[in-house]
């Protein structure tokens, strides 16, 4: 149920980003709630404090099992250490930097219902073989860390619901706002197109008279 819920709320987030950017200024009256704060991994620190603990314990020698229930056993418990070590850690990280986000929120949680059902697995192994005091510390772990993996699937819940929430609000918020007036469509202005004007045909120039060469008159005698 909580994964199906989370998931849904992923694809709202998308719609809760798109709403919160369209909405104006002055449009937020209604104020949507908050998520809590609580980091993930506080919520499963002192579980996986536990687990820890009860794994530095074990020893597969002493157990009264045949070989392939031992070999099961051992392959469970190096998976356990390797996720709370190594996988688990980045997850949480990433999750802290924003606990109240689902899509941050939901890959720990899967985490932890994994690594719940392979330390299920290694305490019934236990119950068969292991010793005492060993079955006693898969006992006390297995229960820790199914408080904890309760309190983050409480926490995931209460995130999707203040998100889904939030978008309940920002919907009501959109609504409420007047739909903008129609965009006036501009009167088109004429163009002009520049008139050339007429070059003016220069002036003929007056003809210059043909030269008369001057000739001296010839002297008759007398």
């Amino acid at each position: 149920m909580i994964l199906r819920r989370s998931l849904y709320l992923l694809a709202l987030c998308g719609l809760t980003r798109l709403l919160a950017a369209q909405t104006p200024p002055g449009a937020g009256n209604l104020q949507p709630p908050t998520a809590p704060a609580t980091q993930p991994s506080a919520t499963l620190r002192p579980s996986l404090d536990v687990v820890k603990t009860a794994l530095s314990q074990l020893q597969l020698n002493r157990w009264k099992a045949s070989t392939p229930i031992r070999n099961e056993a051992e392959s469970n418990v190096a998976s356990i250490q390797k996720d709370v070590n190594s996988t688990l850690p980045t997850l949480l990280t990433a999750a802290d930097t924003a606990p109240d986000s689902p899509a941050r929120l939901l890959p720990v949680y899967r985490n932890v219902e994994a690594l719940y059902d392979v330390m299920l697995r290694v305490d019934a192994a236990a119950r068969l073989a292991a010793p005492a005091d060993q079955m006693s510390a898969l006992d006390q772990a297995l229960a820790r860390l199914d408080d904890g993996r309760r309190a983050l699937g409480d926490q995931l819940q209460q995130v999707s619901e203040v998100q889904e929430t939030r978008v309940i609000h920002l919907q009501a918020a959109l609504k409420a706002i007047p739909p903008p007036p129609p965009p006036v469509t501009p009167t088109p202005v004429p163009v002009k197109c520049p008139v050339t004007p007429a070059r003016k045909k220069p002036a003929a120039k007056p003809a210059t008279p043909p030269a008369t060469s001057q000739t001296t008159p010839a002297t008759t005698p007398h």
